[in-house]
């Protein structure tokens, strides 16, 4: 079967945004797709890339790991989102690692295939757009590091860890590793945000109530 058939809610990916049919169902068609049932590196931070991918089914998490060993915690890439393409362009390592969760189906697309897709005009200004997007987050990213307080910031991450399921099945410790801080004050701070009804737990699976109020003033 088809990419183009097999994935047709790709077609309205944001970086097919304005193509026309016969381009996106032979860009789709040119790549080949992986399943991934565990939780699997697909980019390695200093490592090259080996073209781009597309997210089909489930979720990227992208992460950066300092000089000192600390890894940071830097988006949850969801279905439609692109990932791999300025490092395969420009040739350069990856700026960071990205882990798929378990059962996430991935598009690949080879290097060469995506300097052809380039000759097109909409696709350079997808991709564009695509990059301006996450200067937009990684400002916010910045913006709540530096002014805002852990209990702002958990709520941030929380909210972005919710796009796809109210559920998020995480460690105290890998959110006290995310916001920067010690797992107490996440306990601490959970429970600020259970008594506002914000959110409600069961063992370290929590479930967002309020999404909405959840990214009130967060810029996200």
């Amino acid at each position: 079967m088809e990419n183009n058939v097999r994935f047709p809610h790709l077609l309205k990916a944001d970086i097919f945004e304005g193509l026309d049919a016969g381009f996106k169902k032979d860009f789709m068609n040119a790549c080949g797709v992986k399943i991934y049932r565990n939780p699997t590196t697909v980019f390695e931070q200093g490592e090259q890339a080996e073209g781009m991918v597309i997210i089909a089914h489930g979720y990227v998490d992208v992460n950066f790991v300092g000089e000192d060993g600390h890894q940071m915690f830097l988006a949850r890439a969801k279905v439609g989102a692109t990932l791999g393409e300025s490092e395969s362009v420009s040739e350069e390592p990856c700026a960071a690692s990205c882990v798929t969760s378990a059962n996430t189906t991935l598009l690949h697309c080879c290097a060469a295939d995506l300097i052809t897709a380039l000759q097109n005009p909409g696709f350079i200004k997808n991709i564009t757009k695509i990059f301006h997007h996450r200067l937009v987050y990684d400002n916010w990213v910045k913006h709540i590091a530096q002014f805002g307080a852990v209990g702002q910031r958990l709520r941030g991450y929380l909210y972005i860890l919710s796009d796809q399921s109210k559920t998020i099945r995480e460690t105290q410790s890998y959110l006290a590793n995310m916001v920067g801080c010690s797992r107490q004050t996440i306990n601490r701070e959970l429970a600020v945000m259970r008594e506002a009804g914000l959110i409600a737990q069961s063992g370290s699976e929590i479930t967002v109530l309020d999404r909405s109020a959840l990214g009130v003033g967060l810029m996200v």
